[in-house]
């Protein structure tokens, strides 16, 4: 977690809370001494700087937040080295819609706007491999926008079985309505698929729309 302000603090107490491992990173030593406590692992590191990124066992790291809301410079700066040094997961926050824009043309797909995402709800999603989007009906059910497991690329949704195999409902198949970089990036621009065709090779671009328990849309994208 990278930005310990309101909204990083938060999602890392959260996510520490939770059961999981924590590395909370930010430069200003007041906010480490009120969070050592909170927190799996606090420390100061300039994320701006790529020597001081590289010291981090990033190979071992599932996903990395950054959480930089004041200093748009220093987010879009951050996140480009996470890329350069291929983290597998990056999640960015952005401040506003342009501040979004911006992180999704540097390449960072998921991207947290806290205005309309609490912390409770990019932790619920950091737990789901794959999952772009997670609205909760209820402490059991969801509704997820997930990426299609790597193992059903180029198979069909009849051979896959979703609702028999892990008894989720497939609600829509969003799909990407050209090849040009605006149409892959700006994952808004989607098509939704409602009436999809149960015998077409899913696409590694293609985004499922799935209802059903937490734990079965974990062990769909599990695979």
């Amino acid at each position: 977690m990278i930005g310990l302000g309101r909204f990083g603090s938060n999602l890392a107490i959260n996510l520490t809370e939770l059961g999981h491992e924590v590395i909370g990173i930010d430069n200003r030593d007041e906010r480490l001494e009120e969070l050592k406590d909170s927190v799996t692992t606090v420390m100061k590191l300039d994320s701006t700087s790529m020597n001081a990124m590289k010291s981090l066992p990033w190979h071992d790291i599932d996903a990395a937040v950054v959480a930089i809301g004041e200093d748009i410079g220093a987010s879009i700066l951050t996140l480009a080295i996470l890329k350069n040094l291929n983290v597998a997961r990056i999640m960015g926050r952005a401040v506003n819609h342009i501040h979004r824009d911006i992180l999704n043309q540097v390449g960072i797909e998921e991207v947290i706007l806290p205005l309309e995402e609490t912390a409770w709800h990019v932790s619920s999603m950091l737990q789901l491999k794959n999952t772009l989007k997670l609205t909760e009906i209820n402490k059991d059910y969801a509704m997820a926008e997930v990426n299609v497991p790597g193992k059903y690329v180029g198979h069909c949704l009849d051979a896959i079985n979703i609702g028999g195999r892990f008894d989720l409902r497939l609600i829509a198949v969003k799909v990407p309505p050209g090849e040009n970089i605006v149409t892959t990036i700006f994952r808004r621009n989607y098509k939704v698929n409602m009436d999809f065709d149960v015998n077409k090779p899913l696409d590694a671009k293609d985004i499922l729309v799935l209802a059903g328990k937490v734990t079965d849309i974990r062990r769909f994208v599990s695979e």
